[in-house]
């Protein structure tokens, strides 16, 4: 999985670290810093340590008066001192390490010296919490920040002990999503009020007492939630048509003010940009495709849906690539069968954001594979481009070449059997 080079263990405390920020208050950073601390020393020759570290950090969590950043710099402390006792290659060990034959993977709770965690065992991120708020403006703001945070935690859960040196897309970065709030917080809910009826939504129900998250659940405020989708999308409908104007110059002259208001559209594109590039991920161009996707996900994303096919990839992962020892080997291409099955379902866009999780979740899952893969939706790069533009640009990165040089050598003939479709 990888090897002892500085960038592979600096990778583990960043996403330790990444995952750690995620904690929403001191009792799920504890739960979270057990978990890691268990997941980390998991063999049985750890239990002694693992008891005596998860000791300390419970006492050290019920001092009185201790802010959540400096238990936040204690946790990673912990995870940096655990991660430079050990070697990579011991942790290349453990994830090879036979599951048992007593359940799925033999599956232990912090602590529990007797089990271990499967290698395709994840730390999830807890779900957004609902606020309320003092006005309209800002009721809106938090509940679409609340809704495209249902998506963000979905996409930010991670196996610790996966280290890949490859920088993630923006959906699967913890870092990402403050920015994308910021940005909805401050350009596009602003914008959104513009149009009057929106506004003159703001005296119609006592909003003080509504929370983020009812206008996504209660049925008696269905109504007002479509209005506000309705501004939603009248905002990115606006900057798709000036980046479409970029790339495509209008042929007919515009009057001064629908000129003004095309240059601001696009000056606001190269804000956006700006606004929520990071080093930390990948962020393709605002291009039309892009500000489609950023349109569509509060609408698009069904998150039991897609619960239940992350699972399905999971256990057909685990049958095909990495069999535990309670499941059945599965045939060749059964899990190119359940990603083709996954962009039908999720669609093209978080489709694609699925199979870059899995690379980063699934120890055996390599880029050789993924590039294997794509060529399941085209013959040749235009084509692929065309169907999986996400996919195709996450495997040009520069940083992902280079990963992929460094893969071990395995079964090639195997591992395209098992991701490409077989010739007629």
């Amino acid at each position: 999985m990888a090897d002892s080079s500085g960038e592979e263990f600096d990778e583990r405390v960043i996403n330790s670290a990444a995952l750690l920020g995620t904690a929403v208050d001191d009792k799920a950073l504890l739960e979270m810093t057990e978990k890691l601390v268990s997941v980390y020393l998991q063999s049985p020759n750890d239990a002694e340590v693992l008891a005596q570290t998860l000791l300390q950090v419970r006492g050290f969590f019920h001092k009185s008066g201790l802010s959540m950043d400096i238990l936040r710099q204690f946790s990673v402390q912990v995870i940096r001192v655990v991660l430079r006792s050990r070697p990579a290659e011991y942790y290349d060990a453990m994830l090879n390490m036979a599951p048992s034959d007593d359940g799925p993977g033999g599956l232990g709770g912090p602590g529990d010296a007797e089990g271990h965690h499967a290698p395709t065992e994840l730390i999830l991120v807890p779900p957004p919490q609902a606020v309320t708020c003092q006005n309209f403006q800002d009721l809106v703001a938090e509940a679409l920040c609340y809704r495209l945070r249902q998506i963000t935690t979905f996409f930010q859960r991670r196996n610790p002990l996966v280290a890949r040196g490859v920088r993630a897309p923006y959906l699967l970065s913890p870092a990402f999503e403050p920015r994308l709030c910021a940005v909805v917080r401050e350009t596009i809910a602003p914008q959104m009020f513009q149009q009057k009826f929106l506004n003159g939504m703001a005296a119609t129900r006592p909003w003080r007492q509504i929370s983020s998250a009812d206008l996504w659940r209660r049925p008696d405020l269905h109504a007002d939630l479509e209005k506000i989708l309705k501004a939603w999308n009248a905002v990115w409908k606006k900057l798709y048509r000036a980046e479409h104007a970029r790339q495509y110059p209008l042929d007919q002259r515009l009057s001064p003010s629908e000129a003004h208001a095309l240059t601001r559209d696009q000056q606001t594109l190269g804000e956006l940009q700006h606004l929520l590039s990071g080093p930390e991920y990948a962020l393709p161009k605002l291009s039309m495709g892009q500000i489609k996707i950023f349109q569509t996900l509060p609408t698009q994303f069904d998150r039991p849906v897609m619960e239940q096919v992350w699972k399905g990839l999971r256990q057909t992962y685990e049958q095909e690539l990495d069999r535990r020892a309670y499941q059945e080997k599965a045939r060749h291409g059964a899990l190119r069968d359940a990603y083709l099955t996954a962009l039908d379902v999720c669609g093209p866009a978080l489709g694609e954001m699925l199979i870059a999780l899995s690379f980063y979740s699934f120890p055996r899952l390599s880029l050789f594979w993924l590039e294997q893969f794509s060529h399941n939706l085209g013959s040749h790069r235009d084509e692929r481009m065309h169907h999986v533009p996400q996919l195709i640009r996450f495997l040009e990165q520069e940083d992902t070449r280079r990963a992929a040089a460094r893969e071990p050598d395995r079964n090639q003939a195997e591992m395209m059997a098992s991701a490409c479709a077989a010739e007629a």
